[in-house]
């Protein structure tokens, strides 16, 4: 487990993926140290199927993918984030985070992705990827804070049109 200054950041292991996508909660919440509901990960089907298959083809990549934060001193789950992959043969990484509706805009997705930020670079990454949809300001308000700079622009086959963001992990504006 991770922890940041609320949060604590733990790792989704693969039984765990397993119960959420096939709706069994109660299996998943025996499994987990924190609450599972059913919009714990409601919008999160399709990223976990990614995972799944990721962690059924090498289980060794689970510190590196999606984990859950929990709310210190509670048992709620307010965001999920984690890297896609771990880190290519150029030491890059690729962030993704969410924060459930009623705990955005208390800094928690910053607070969340610069612990995974700092966790990764600890583990040898040297470059940290994140991509938004153009519209999506408070992903790059997030993403401005951390020192993230606008790289480029891709065509995702399931998003659409997305922003490319990149941050150098020896960057000295890179929020700690």
């Amino acid at each position: 487990m991770l922890s940041t200054a609320r949060l604590d950041l733990h790792p989704l292991p693969l039984p765990v993926i397993d119960a959420v996508l096939a709706g069994d909660l109660a299996r998943a919440r025996a499994l987990v140290p924190y609450d599972v509901t059913d919009a714990t990960f409601a919008a999160d089907g399709q990223v976990l199927r990614f995972r799944q298959r990721q962690l059924r083809d090498d289980p060794t990549e689970l510190p590196w993918l999606y984990r859950a934060a929990v709310l210190r001193g509670t048992r709620e789950v307010v965001a999920r984030g984690g890297f896609h992959a771990p880190p290519d043969a150029d030491g890059t990484v690729e962030i993704g985070y969410s924060v459930q509706p009623a705990w955005r805009r208390q800094g928690l997705a910053t607070e969340l992705a610069a612990g995974l930020i700092g966790w990764a670079g600890e583990r040898g990454a040297v470059r940290c990827l994140a991509s938004t949809s153009p519209d999506n300001a408070p992903s790059q308000g997030v993403l401005a804070r951390l020192g993230f700079v606008r790289t480029g622009e891709q065509l995702d086959e399931i998003d659409g049109l997305e922003w490319v963001y990149t941050l150098e992990l020896g960057d000295p504006r890179r929020v700690r």
